[in-house]
């Protein structure tokens, strides 16, 4: 009899853990998605007075004029967007942080050659940090104005996580579909 603890061999189809570090990735970003929540629900009157005193620090990022009615408008923009951020960051960690470790785990269980596994995995755990460019999005709102700090975060930060992402899922699919293409023809023992 075998040992119930024992690796059983990869053809008999063994669901595997991913590698340490995208299991800390997902966790990671759900931990920080939960957390971010519950301060944003706690903290919003802290939060909003830091985003306007940012934005009066930075008037001339954010185009102020001295004119109270313009300048409200321009302020009130401006924090919407920082909490559009902030909202957005709690989101998409709690659901990416999932997407990670349940796509790593099937990367890891189904996809046979350890070469596309460690790129698919690597892809996926830089992918992961996608939601921290949501942080990165408000903070840059605050200092570099509304419109340059969104360009800046979609620019430098999410596109290139949310690739990574994206390739690692297309990546993902293509390396199924090769490896059932190769088990069809390969002749059963």
């Amino acid at each position: 009899m075998s040992h119930p603890f024992r690796t059983r061999r990869r053809d008999q189809h063994p669901v595997r853990r991913p590698p340490l570090v995208v299991i800390l990735v997902g966790l990671l970003m759900i931990a920080l998605g939960e957390t971010g929540g519950a301060a944003m629900s706690q903290l919003r009157p802290q939060i909003d007075r830091h985003a306007r005193a940012r934005i009066a620090a930075n008037a001339g990022a954010h185009g102020l004029a001295g004119s109270v009615e313009y300048d409200t408008e321009v302020t009130a923009r401006a924090v919407f967007a920082v909490e559009a951020g902030l909202s957005f960051f709690h989101t998409h960690a709690e659901g990416i942080g999932t997407v990670v470790l349940l796509v790593g785990t099937v990367v890891a269980s189904a996809v046979p050659w350890r070469r596309a596994r460690g790129v698919l995995q690597a892809l996926l755990a830089a992918g992961g940090l996608f939601p921290l460019g949501y942080l990165a999005y408000g903070a840059a709102v605050l200092e570099l104005g509304r419109d340059a700090g969104v360009e800046l975060a979609e620019r430098y930060v999410l596109t290139p996580l949310g690739s990574s992402v994206i390739t690692g899922l297309a990546g993902l699919a293509l390396a199924l579909v090769v490896a059932l293409v190769a088990r069809r023809r390969t002749p059963a023992p």
